[in-house]
């Protein structure tokens, strides 16, 4: 969810469960305002994550590493979701998991689990991110990661979080769209049709919803950090973060 003109780019630095979005110090009458408090925007996060084909889940059962994901990669332990969404345990054998949270296949695991354990205890986990998907964060009822399986415009994965909360900037919306580059940035207004609302996204593109009437963008820069830090996606040059830096701890 993100910025602005006049600004240098931010190139890519990968990194794995995290995203720091880098802002560079400089003035735009569009996004020009701080998002939700940080407190408050990593509180309300919620990453219910959807599996989906490509993707790598690590399956571990509590005592009984026969019965987890074994290696893949490089003796790296894991379960790759093939092309039909399924997943290849020991003994359990085909398990359909796309479109399920890993809460969801946690419990479908334990449930199958316990032809063979009297109390099974699976911690599931993503380790590899294969599927297609956006992020919408911000000033939403449910903001988070959400998978890109069919064609979708900006609006329409602002609807999936169900709705804006009573703080949001509905008329100055951010997306970022390719690398975490100021300009890849585009402001869209989600109250007409028009714009880059109607864009078609494509992976790892984010939308924000900054908070309404914030002041200053170097606000909303400093507020927005630690809510993409929970985000999987490239952010910019050690240039830029050194600005950022110096806009963050004015």
């Amino acid at each position: 969810m993100p910025r602005f003109l006049n600004c240098p780019t931010l190139a890519s630095l990968p990194f794995t469960v995290g995203v720091c979005l880098l802002m560079a110090a400089c003035s735009t009458p569009e996004l020009a305002a701080p998002a939700t408090s940080p407190a408050n925007a990593i509180s309300s996060l919620n990453f219910d994550y959807r599996v989906g084909p490509g993707d790598v889940l690590r399956v571990n059962v509590a005592g009984h590493p026969d019965l987890s994901s074994a290696p893949y990669k490089q003796s790296i332990p894991g379960s790759p979701v093939d092309g039909r969404g399924t997943i290849q345990l020991p003994y359990i054998g085909a398990i359909s998991v796309s479109g399920m949270t890993v809460f969801e296949i946690k419990e479908k695991v334990e449930q199958k689990l316990k032809r063979y354990l009297k109390r099974p205890a699976a911690d599931i986990a993503v380790v590899e991110f294969g599927s297609k998907r956006v992020f919408v964060l911000g000033e939403v009822q449910n903001p988070g990661m959400f998978i890109l399986d069919r064609p979708m415009t900006a609006l329409q994965a602002l609807s999936l979080t169900g709705g804006f909360t009573g703080d949001a900037d509905r008329k100055q919306i951010a997306l970022f769209s390719g690398p975490i580059a100021l300009d890849n940035l585009k402001a869209f207004d989600a109250t007409t049709l028009e714009g880059a609302g109607a864009n078609f996204l494509k992976s790892n593109d984010l939308i924000f919803v900054r908070q309404r009437g914030a002041a200053g963008w170097a606000q909303w820069a400093r507020d927005l950090v630690p809510v993409l830090q929970l985000v999987s996606l490239p952010v910019g040059t050690a240039r830029d973060v050194a600005l950022f830096q110096d806009i963050r701890d004015r």
